[in-house]
């Protein structure tokens, strides 16, 4: 279950602009500020779940787990329950990714990896990662072991993310995600998610092309996505060639913008 490496995801979702009349198709073509906005949103939101996944990944996969030791400033302990460890992270804990993590999680599981029935769920408890706090749950099934790696889904359910700025997002997934080793590690995701934004904006977003991430880049790569805000007219980014750069593309009918990822 080890991710041997520093995963990250950058998965940005952006909104429409909606019109009424037959007169304002073109701006309902535009590109609007709103557009790239709305981009950083739900890159707050999404970064966060998928570090939660890679640390519940290291956790479990540490072989030499003993109750109550302490480990890049966390400590493990059972829990009377089969099969459930918490985890406190102590104030200020610089991991060695260099992220900054306080707060608790517990993790529960069942099934084994030998009978391809492992699965495991997270659950927050006043847990942050770089200022960012998070509630809800993700959980983690359908582990299976390919030719070059192996992959598993990943939902989050009842997301919240509490921004450095006090205002929250809410997010909702249901991604695979598929990672696979050669000479760099590479992810692939695909799936979708819901949710709504600072402001209350609702949106949704399909992956209409696998987001491609590969070790040593902040930001994807590549792939495609669909996505709308409050219903409007839905807007598709395009991370790239595979450039390790933080560049993407958004479009809308014969309208599109590049714009920067940071």
């Amino acid at each position: 279950m080890n991710t041997n490496g520093r995963i990250w995801i950058c998965a940005l979702f952006l909104a429409g602009f909606w019109a009424c009349s037959d007169d304002s198709d073109n701006l309902n073509q535009e590109i609007t500020a709103e557009d790239i906005e709305n981009a950083s949103i739900i890159d707050e939101a999404s970064i966060p779940f998928l570090d939660a996944v890679t640390v519940s990944n290291d956790i479990l996969s540490d072989q030499e787990v003993i109750t109550g030791r302490t480990m890049n400033c966390y400590t493990i302990e059972s829990t009377q329950i089969d099969n459930q460890l918490l985890i406190s992270f102590e104030s200020n804990c610089t991991g060695d990714d260099g992220k900054v993590r306080s707060g608790n999680m517990l993790i529960e599981w069942t099934g084994s990896e030998e009978n391809n029935d492992f699965s495991y769920t997270t659950i927050f408890d006043g847990y942050e990662v770089d200022g960012y706090g998070l509630a809800g749950s993700i959980s983690v099934s359908n582990l299976a072991a390919n030719q070059n790696g192996f992959g598993f889904n990943v939902l989050v359910d009842d997301g919240i993310v509490t921004c450095p700025d006090g205002k929250q997002i809410t997010y909702e997934q249901d991604f695979n995600y598929d990672f696979s080793f050669a000479e760099l590690l590479e992810l692939r995701i695909t799936g979708t998610t819901t949710g709504a934004g600072k402001e209350g904006n609702t949106y949704s977003a399909t992956i209409t092309e696998a987001i491609l991430v590969v070790s040593g880049c902040d930001h994807a790569v590549s792939g495609t996505f669909n996505a709308s805000f409050n219903g409007r007219p839905m807007i598709t980014v395009d991370y790239g060639d595979g450039t390790c750069d933080n560049k993407a593309l958004a479009s809308r009918g014969d309208n599109s913008l590049s714009f920067d990822l940071d």
